[in-house]
């Protein structure tokens, strides 16, 4: 009984040690794929993290478009409003100056004076008018001589700065984007950066040209073609009254530039003679065709009526004119003239925009003018206020009528060196066991497109924003319920990302598996 117990023993100690082996080969193989499931695990980690990079870093660059549009909208529509700004000075100019010129009374300056003094019995009605509104507008006739020349020249000063900021910024983006896109590649992974030359490489080449002729710097002074600047800047509800037609009556009461007297000296009846003047004005201020300046006219004309003579007409009472920019000379001064001394009543009188004869428009036709408004530009402007920056500056625009929303795709090719997947380098094994990279070129590339787009909502019948998910739509958009189209004169441009093109995907594997592969 005894031995018979102790060889169960033994056989089932024998038999004990049989699973070990099993469970060795099972812990050795979970052990490699645990291994190798970690290496893969590395890669697709880093495969996704890179392309999170690259959309970052492509999304930043197309920020930088979308800010270089809004920076041009910005500064487009400040030229605008500071041109604006010179219209109106050339116009107070000019104004300021015929009223001081009207109220002057200088014998045999004014066939309406002379007139005037020589027919009424009281000519002191008409004269004494004269004196009194002459020293009334003297301390703003003083203050605007002093001030005007100098705030026209900082006007112009304001403008060719705010051209040339942002021609130089939009130069400046095209060299910034690379420097850019690489900063936020290595802030989210210090081992990534953009693909050495891939901006200036034959495979970005279409891309950034399209980039490139999106826009255009266009310089309007000095053509006579249709200008979009121009256009805007000459709209009707950009233009404010003063500057596009002063016309008004010089008739004031109690009795300023009016008179009515009796004409005994020139009718001899005793009292039944009268004479009856009243002074009318025209004015305003025009675009030069050319677009290289604002140029004003200002006059008055007195409508004289003596019983005992035939119409008189219309009498010059006083006239003045102003301008900017650089005009052309005539003996010696400068002249409203496009080509002195005389083009065309077209070419000279009709200003951009359809404006022409300096607010005097009811004739319906350029140069059908009062004689005081032809003498005028016959003579000259008068004081040329500005005429280094009083044109029109070039500025950035979009060529044509761009209908699609969206600017040219930015593409950010990314790299990273494949040594640096592995954050802990000893557990790539050794010998047989190693686990080297297996990416083409040793190095592990991520493409991504962005771009700017324009977007501005418009509202719907039951004045609903039709915006989508835009933040603060209801703020900036359309009441008028109209699509707005892409343009450098509003702030409306955004990023998004964008698919990848499949020719641009072919294009970066060739050119990876074709990098040599260093040991």
């Amino acid at each position: 009984m005894k031995r018979s117990a102790r060889k169960d023993r033994a056989r089932v100690a024998s038999a004990s040690g049989q699973a070990l082996v099993p469970a060795l080969i099972f812990l050795l193989v979970g052990g490699i794929s645990v291994y190798v499931a970690f290496n893969s695990f590395q890669l697709t980690s880093a495969k996704i993290k890179l392309q999170n990079t690259a959309d970052a870093a492509a999304y930043s660059a197309a920020m930088l478009q979308a800010r270089d549009y809004n920076f041009t909208a910005y500064a487009n529509r400040a030229m605008v409003a500071n041109q604006v700004t010179a219209a109106q000075i050339v116009g107070l100019k000019s104004w300021i100056d015929e009223l001081d010129n009207r109220y002057t009374y200088i014998p045999g300056q004014s066939d309406a004076d002379d007139m005037i003094n020589a027919f009424a019995d009281h000519p002191e009605k008409w004269t004494g008018p004269k004196s009194r509104g002459k020293a009334e507008i003297a301390p703003v006739r003083a203050t605007l001589d002093a001030l005007l020349p100098v705030v026209a020249k900082d006007i112009g000063t304001i403008i060719h700065g705010l051209s040339t900021a942002q021609i130089n910024f939009h130069a400046g983006v095209f060299t910034a984007v690379p420097q850019a896109a690489n900063a936020v590649a290595q802030q989210s992974q210090k081992d990534t950066h953009v693909t050495e030359g891939y901006f200036v490489s034959p495979r970005n080449a279409y891309q950034l040209a399209a980039w490139k002729t999106y826009t255009r710097i266009a310089s309007p002074a000095g053509t006579i073609n249709k200008d979009h600047f121009a256009d805007v800047v000459t709209d009707r509800d950009t233009l404010d009254p003063f500057t596009k037609n002063r016309r008004s009556t010089g008739s004031t009461a109690p009795d300023y530039q009016q008179i009515n007297d009796t004409a005994g000296k020139i009718c001899r009846r005793g009292d039944s003679g009268t004479i009856i003047g009243r002074v009318s004005h025209e004015g305003g201020t025009q675009l030069r065709r050319d677009k290289k300046g604002w140029q004003a006219i200002d006059v008055s004309y007195t409508t004289l009526t003596v019983s005992c003579l035939p119409d008189l007409g219309l009498l010059t009472a006083g006239r003045a004119g102003a301008a900017n920019g650089k005009l052309p000379m005539y003996r010696g001064v400068p002249t409203f003239l496009t080509s002195a001394p005389f083009v065309s009543f077209e070419n000279d009188w009709t200003g951009y925009g359809g404006y022409y004869n300096f607010g005097a428009d009811s004739s319906g036709r350029p140069g059908i003018v009062p004689n005081a408004m032809a003498t005028q530009i016959a003579v000259g402007p008068g004081i040329v206020m500005d005429p280094a920056n009083g044109g029109l500056q070039p500025y950035q625009d979009l060529p044509g009528k761009p209908l699609a929303a969206e600017a040219p795709r930015i593409t950010i090719e990314l790299e990273r060196q494949s040594d640096t997947l592995t954050a802990t380098p000893g557990i790539q094994g050794g010998g047989r066991m190693r686990v080297a990279p297996s990416t083409a070129g040793d190095v592990l590339r991520a493409l991504s497109s962005a771009n700017a787009y324009f977007m501005r909502p418009n509202e719907g019948p039951t004045g609903s924003t039709k915006s989508g998910s835009l933040s603060y739509s209801r703020f900036w958009s359309r009441v008028d319920g109209k699509t707005e189209y892409p343009s450098m004169f509003n702030p409306y441009w955004q990023v998004r990302l964008a698919p990848v093109s499949d020719s641009e995907r072919k294009a970066a594997w060739k050119d990876q598996i074709s990098t040599p592969v260093s040991r």
